[in-house]
């Protein structure tokens, strides 16, 4: 059964890498527009970025599994299913990135619901400190942008809390002895002697959100020159990590493709429409490389600790 489901589990990998070079392919990318040297230099930051935040990214959920599972779990065994996983983000749907990690379940032979549960975790606190930073760099731009994409926010929102109370009356009706026994167990993990960890957690992302605000900033500087003025660039940073979350919840939008040149053009006007296009471009390439990057890594990584192990 352990070999199917790793030929499975391979078959799966392989078409998800077929999907990203897909993704690459249909990218039409116009290489002349990637000849200045300031241009190459925020591709390779943003490359290196990102695969760092990738690679580093199961923290959090690592530090939120251990919390629900109460069970220890190393740093190595739970980095290579991430980065695995997230290679899976590429395969229509757009949900099985977060499935594939239930491969942690299998491997630490503990419940796939803790996994799950952390996983939940893990997108709530990224998309609330994702959100908060760009708040605070659009500054009053945000408003505009409510008043724009906010039904998108009310749409999933009264879909969602629909969904979670639909589900919780499900359970309790057909497991209300096994949901209260979770319930009591989950309500550990939030006692005093484990709040310092999942503090650590919830403080990743808002350390993730400011290196990646960072990795924006840069960019669009290296691109706009000096055609924007420092307080632009700021808004600008901010529209494209609020643009992040309306592609996230905007449902039939994976990657949020489309959804972030609308927003940035919203914000930054069409006089700036080709640095616009031409730094959007330059973040999903580098997106596409450093979730490639992250994936060999992580192989690689695994690949060493089992010989180190042996």
């Amino acid at each position: 059964m352990k070999k199917i489901l790793k030929v499975v589990g391979n078959l799966i990998v392989i078409i998800a890498l077929v999907f990203l070079i897909k993704r690459f392919a249909g990218m039409n990318i116009d290489f002349n527009q990637m000849k200045s040297g300031k241009v190459i230099f925020s591709l390779v930051i943003s490359i290196i970025i990102q695969t760092l935040l990738i690679m580093f990214g199961c923290f959090p959920w690592l530090v939120f599994t251990q919390s629900l599972s109460g069970k220890k779990i190393p740093f190595s065994s739970a980095m290579p299913v991430y980065t695995r996983s997230n290679i899976y983000k590429y395969l229509p749907g757009n949900v099985f990135q977060y499935v594939g990690r239930n491969k942690l379940a299998s491997d630490m032979h503990i419940s796939h619901i803790d996994v799950a549960c952390a996983t939940v975790f893990d997108i709530l606190f990224c998309v609330i400190s994702t959100g908060i930073i760009s708040i605070i760099l659009l500054g009053g731009t945000i408003s505009d942008l409510i008043r724009k994409y906010g039904k998108n926010f009310l749409i999933v929102g009264i879909s969602g809390t629909v969904i979670l109370i639909v589900l919780f009356l499900v359970l309790y009706i057909r497991f209300k002895e096994k949901l209260k026994e979770y319930i009591s167990r989950y309500s550990k993990a939030f006692e005093r002697g484990n709040r310092l960890q999942l503090l650590q957690g919830i403080l990743y992302y808002i350390l993730n959100g400011i290196f990646s605000a960072s990795m924006y900033f840069i960019s669009l500087t290296l691109i706009f020159g000096k055609d924007a003025r420092t307080s632009e660039i700021i808004s600008f940073t901010g529209a494209f990590m609020f643009a992040w979350i309306i592609g996230f919840v905007t449902p039939g939008a994976p990657g949020g493709i489309g959804i972030r040149e609308s927003v940035m053009l919203f914000v930054c006007g069409s006089i700036f429409e080709e640095k616009i296009m031409l730094f959007v471009l330059v973040m999903r390439l580098s997106s596409i490389l450093a979730d490639f990057i992250a994936f060999i890594i992580g192989n690689i990584y695994k690949r060493v600790q089992k010989m180190a192990d042996c």
